[in-house]
């Protein structure tokens, strides 16, 4: 079965945070994470979902739910050899 888009960007949120607990409404600074994590989450997206989220489009939420629901409006760019 093929994870949605909400359980993939939470599984980058909980392994780049190391915190396997948080949700998809759990805020990733008040989780303990930083302008560094938040910058790997969205490369993660990047990687694993072909969209770039803009943080200005988060609305200044950073949530799971919140980078899954503007990666969803984003086109797909090309993948990249990592």
């Amino acid at each position: 079965m093929e994870a949605t888009q909400e359980e993939t960007v939470l599984r980058i949120v909980r392994d780049v945070l190391g915190r396997p607990n948080l949700g998809l409404d759990d805020d990733l600074f008040d989780n303990g994470g930083t302008s560094l994590s938040f910058v790997r989450v969205l490369a993660g997206v990047k990687q694993e979902l072909h969209v770039v989220v803009h943080p200005a489009d988060l609305g200044g939420t950073a949530t799971a739910r919140g980078i899954a629901a503007c990666a969803a409006k984003e086109p797909a760019v090309p993948a990249t050899d990592s």
